[in-house]
């Protein structure tokens, strides 16, 4: 039997996809929906070159809370559009129905605010299901944050 689980990646992802051997999104279809889930997406570019150097200095990403959060979300918007790539970003974001973020440390309320006002240019009215976790590290150490989510989109007719 085959699986009906499908796995996607977007151009840059292969490398991190193959040593730890996971998808960017994974999706799986009903007669008329299809269900895609993101693996968690980091504040760093797409070569995903935080393995060089290892971040055993525990240096972390550049930005902050927000501006990782930010980049999370440009990477989560790759994984789902590698999945469902006919549509458009502000659909994309539409599909989304959970979203679960985690963060390293107390993040101050002003951060939180700043990570509120990314998130609404990025989902726009919608509005998912949303755990906000605090974390003492992440992995990579340098990371400071990681999101993932669920969407759900209808199939082409």
């Amino acid at each position: 039997m085959s699986s009906i689980i499908k796995n996607h990646d977007y151009p840059g992802y292969e490398t991190l996809g193959d040593v730890f051997n996971i998808s960017a999104a994974a999706s799986f279809e009903t007669s008329d929906v299809a269900i895609v889930a993101t693996s968690g997406q980091i504040g760093e570019s797409a070569d995903y070159s935080p393995f060089q150097p290892s971040g055993a200095n525990n240096e972390q990403f550049s930005g902050g809370h927000a501006a990782q959060f930010e980049l999370a979300l440009k990477n989560i918007e790759k994984s789902l559009s590698a999945a469902q790539p006919k549509l458009s970003s502000r659909e994309l974001w539409e599909g989304v129905f959970n979203i679960t973020s985690f963060h390293v440390g107390v993040v101050p309320q002003e951060d939180q605010l700043e990570i509120a006002g990314v998130a609404r240019r990025y989902l726009g009215s919608n509005k998912p299901a949303w755990a906000a976790i605090g974390v003492a590290a992440l992995f990579p150490p340098k990371c400071l944050v990681e999101v993932q989510v669920q969407a759900a989109y209808r199939k082409a007719t």
